[in-house]
């Protein structure tokens, strides 16, 4: 890499992506490498309160958020690979901004605020300087576009921005744009934000596995040869709800930063301390589609 990174930013990883999803852990530092971005973990972060905030009082997440915003260095934006933790913070972001007394309440508490900072889902992150990189003739000579694999991109229901906070513009869409600009097909298909029942899953899994039925099958009816997502907690839910529920469609659910890294060059085929942790073996629709290169 470069002394001088092409990309700096602040990076919160989140509880899922610290303390598991070693397979999207291990390309993702290969994507950033390759891609000479650099990854500053913020200092003592916290725990953005999850889904467990929301049940208990809405303040909480908001005071976790305030904390980790009183832990960034001034001037870099944040990335947040994990779309519940993405929502925490823009959440939080915008009660701070909005509400002065809180503002005061938490600067009092955790200090200066940084509310003036770009919070970015980690896909925004990685399509800006993908597209800069093609437009620029940037791209690594390693590069081997993924043709022949069709894609659903599965966002879920955290990524979305809430309402009175949505930017103006069109819809959502840094997903379709990676995976076109990587080389596969995007499909079009029904459920790309449909909720996966996130932490449900472990209180009601007949909820769970009736969504991701839903969702698996509205892919596959699709032609999509599998499902794409930035979310590990997305991730682990649909692969294990497919294998619950019996399902016949077996599509696998990969992470965003594997499909990155073989597209920047690294071989399928040597990595299966990444594919061993997947639920449905992904294996058999990457040799299928010509992805896998011994």
């Amino acid at each position: 890499m470069n002394e001088q990174p092409a990309y700096e930013v602040s990076y919160f990883p989140g509880c899922t992506m610290k303390t598991g999803a070693d397979e999207s852990n291990a390309p993702m530092n290969l994507v950033l490498d390759k891609l000479n971005i650099k990854f500053n973990e913020i200092d003592e972060w916290n725990c953005c309160g999850s889904s467990s905030g929301h049940a208990l009082n809405h303040e909480i997440p908001v005071g976790l958020g305030a904390r980790n915003l009183s832990r960034i260095p001034r001037g870099l934006p944040v990335v947040i690979p994990c779309p519940n933790c993405f929502r925490n913070w823009v959440v939080a972001l915008h009660h701070l901004k909005t509400e002065p007394e809180l503002k005061a309440k938490y600067e009092k508490q955790f200090g200066r605020l940084h509310l003036d900072t770009e919070i970015l889902n980690i896909y925004d992150l990685f399509h800006k300087v993908l597209k800069e990189a093609k437009e620029q003739n940037r791209v690594p000579e390693t590069a081997v576009p993924l043709k022949g694999l069709k894609i659903a991109v599965y966002y879920g229901c955290g990524a979305m921005y809430p309402k009175d906070i949505r930017p103006v513009g069109h819809p959502r869409d840094s997903l379709e744009r990676i995976v076109k600009l990587i080389g596969c097909e995007s499909v079009v298909w029904p459920w790309p934000n449909r909720c996966c029942s996130a932490f449900v899953s472990a209180v009601y899994p007949d909820i769970a596995e009736e969504l991701v039925t839903q969702i698996v099958t509205g892919a596959f009816e699709s032609g999509a040869d599998a499902i794409v997502t930035s979310c590990a907690m997305c991730q682990m839910n649909l692969e294990m709800r497919i294998i619950s529920a019996k399902l016949k469609t077996k599509l696998p659910v990969f992470h965003l930063n594997q499909l990155l890294a073989l597209y920047l060059g690294e071989k399928a085929s040597e990595h299966h301390d990444w594919w061993k942790f997947h639920l449905v073996d992904p294996v058999p629709v990457l040799k299928k589609t010509g992805v896998w290169v011994e």
